[in-house]
């Protein structure tokens, strides 16, 4: 078990790590290449299609992934989520296709929406394969097949850049091939690898089994889209396609951060799902050690990431995009970076909750924290603009992550809020005596690490015994 543990954290690893690097190549090359106003155009777009495509999902996914890694038939389970993506896609397509002729002048404003959308739909379509592979915990293919998009979409940018023209429309054509290479290679894989075929035998009262069990989600997703891409859209709306950029740059290069969580996600559902088969929560109070390690060392991960990335910021941000998103975003970003600590914590609350089927608590919760960005946005993104989108993004993190420790057995380890707190002031000191003390890039980041590293171990959030506890957590799978 240990050894498979090691085998699905690599795998995880060098998935998250690969399509890092990827897509930020992506990222850079088009923000560089791209006009402000055409990037701002081509985010907003992305945004409006994820926020329909992720409330046309249901969180089908999830559902499946746990049934999947609980033992269910697979070939069942991706039939009838196969279905699902491909009747509410091709419905959605043609809705949006209606409003073209309808709303013409909205159309010709968002001009990306309509073959944009082609990208998107055919990379909903290769869901249901990759996250059968994840509910098997064949994390070696699941890395291929998340990873073959951004690989295609690297090669065919760069040549793009080096013989061809850089514009909207040929970077749209390359989102498009990428899409349908991950759906061709996905497809490959589960039926010759995995040899999982989608089966004819099936009924419409299993697929309205399926839709029951995920109907306590069905509001939630809804309001996961707003709190993933509200602001994007309000931004679209009431500012320019410029401060939309400028926001879109920030808030991409803000996910770009919780790599731990990127990595441990998939295997933290499918190991709490099967753990919670045959233990209550309460059980978790006897893995107190063992859970206060992984917690210490994702917020010292939470908040020396963002640290440096801060301290970089503008001098590597600027020079990677031409002077357009480094020094106009350094407050944007700033704001968004307190939410990283914070986040890694609801991902681990919203695990537990979700592998003992609390739904209807996770709904609760996503709600109050919906209201709060719905809210927030409209009152503060027409005064502030992206700044106020990024504080808003914060409250609402910061209110999430209070409600689910709240209503968590997490409450009674003092870890799951203490180390935050202290991780998050650590970085803050190391952060403000590395600006005070010096105007050097690389002096400044090795002031920041020396005063962050030593004040880590004097804290205890770096303990003596820590290799000794690993070995036994992993021991005892």
């Amino acid at each position: 078990m240990k050894k498979k543990f090691f085998q699905d954290i690599s795998a995880s690893t060098l998935q998250v790590l690969f399509n890092q690097v990827l897509g930020l190549l992506v990222f850079i090359l088009t923000s560089r290449y791209l006009t402000k106003s055409e990037y701002g155009e081509l985010n907003w777009s992305l945004a409006m299609l994820t926020f329909v495509i992720t409330i046309l999902s249901l969180r089908l996914e999830q559902i499946v992934v746990q049934k999947v890694a609980a033992g269910d038939n697979p070939s069942m389970m991706l039939t009838l989520f196969t279905g699902h993506t491909v009747f509410f896609g091709v419905v959605f397509y043609g809705l949006l296709f209606l409003l073209t002729l309808l709303f013409p002048s909205f159309f010709i404003q968002h001009n990306l929406l309509l073959i944009l959308a082609v990208s998107q739909l055919l990379s909903f379509f290769a869901s249901p394969f990759k996250h059968l592979a994840n509910g098997k915990e064949l994390f070696k293919l699941l890395a291929i097949m998340s990873s073959v998009s951004n690989l295609v979409k690297s090669i065919l940018l760069l040549l793009l850049l080096m013989f061809f023209e850089f514009t909207v429309q040929q970077v749209i054509i390359v989102f498009i091939i990428a899409s349908l290479t991950e759906l061709f290679v996905s497809m490959y894989i589960v039926q010759y690898r995995l040899k999982v075929s989608i089966s004819n035998q099936w009924k419409l009262s299993d697929y309205y089994a399926l839709l029951n069990e995920s109907i306590p989600q069905i509001g939630s997703v809804f309001l996961n889209a707003c709190i993933a891409r509200f602001d994007w859209i309000l931004l679209g709306f009431f500012t320019t396609t410029i401060i939309t950029a400028e926001y879109s740059f920030a808030y991409k290069m803000f996910e770009l951060c919780p790599l731990p969580v990127l990595i441990l996600g998939p295997v933290l559902l499918s190991r709490f799902s099967r753990y919670f088969s045959s233990h209550n929560e309460d059980a978790l109070l006897e893995k107190k050690k063992e859970l206060g390690f992984y917690i210490r060392y994702a917020m010292i991960a939470a908040t020396f990431i963002p640290l440096v990335l801060n301290l970089a910021w503008t001098p590597m941000i600027d020079m990677l995009t031409n002077n357009k998103y480094g020094a106009v975003n350094k407050n944007t970003f700033l704001l968004l970076s307190f939410c990283i600590p914070f986040q890694y914590m609801i991902n681990l609350f919203w695990t537990i909750h979700f592998a003992q089927n609390r739904l209807k608590l996770i709904f609760r919760i996503t709600a109050v924290t919906s209201i709060v960005i719905i809210t927030g946005d409209l009152l503060m993104i027409p005064v502030f603009n992206a700044k106020g989108a990024a504080i808003v993004y914060l409250l609402a993190t910061i209110v999430e992550y209070i409600i689910y420790l709240r209503s968590s057995i997490m409450i009674k380890m003092k870890d799951s809020w203490e180390s935050l707190l202290i991780c998050l002031g650590i970085a803050l000191v190391s952060g403000f005596f590395a600006e005070y003390m010096s105007n050097h890039l690389f002096l400044k980041l090795i002031l920041a690490s020396g005063i962050y590293i030593s004040l880590v171990v004097i804290t205890g959030q770096v303990k003596r015994n820590d290799r000794q506890t690993l070995k036994h957590w992993l021991n005892n799978k």
